[in-house]
């Protein structure tokens, strides 16, 4: 640890210490002194997309194009079924569960 620190005083006593970033680092077991951070945060794609048709597509790691020929439809139906405005069945999650089934990643 570097020994160069500065005290700054208030009132006449010790108020602050001043150091170097590598020396905080150090006392606080901040050992990634240059902020780089690898933790990986495992997340739930259902979280954070609202339709179901979209999460089941994305968690198979399909595209649209790819769903849409094992739906046997097209793209852009894929993409209006996968809109916010548009109100998905049962039927049809059942019928996108088995086309996805067996394309996970």
């Amino acid at each position: 640890m570097n020994k160069k620190v500065q005290i700054i005083y208030e009132n006449g006593k010790p108020a602050y210490a001043v150091l170097r970033y590598e020396d905080y680092a150090a006392l606080t077991g901040r050992e990634q002194a240059n902020g780089a951070d690898d933790e990986l945060v495992p997340f739930a794609v259902g979280d954070f997309i609202r339709n179901p048709i979209r999460v089941l597509r994305v968690e198979a790691g399909l595209r649209q194009e790819h769903l849409a020929v094992r739906l046997g439809v097209s793209q852009g139906y894929v993409s209006r079924i996968e809109g916010r405005n548009f109100k998905v069945t049962d039927t049809m999650v059942k019928r996108v569960k088995q086309a996805v089934n067996g394309h996970k990643r």
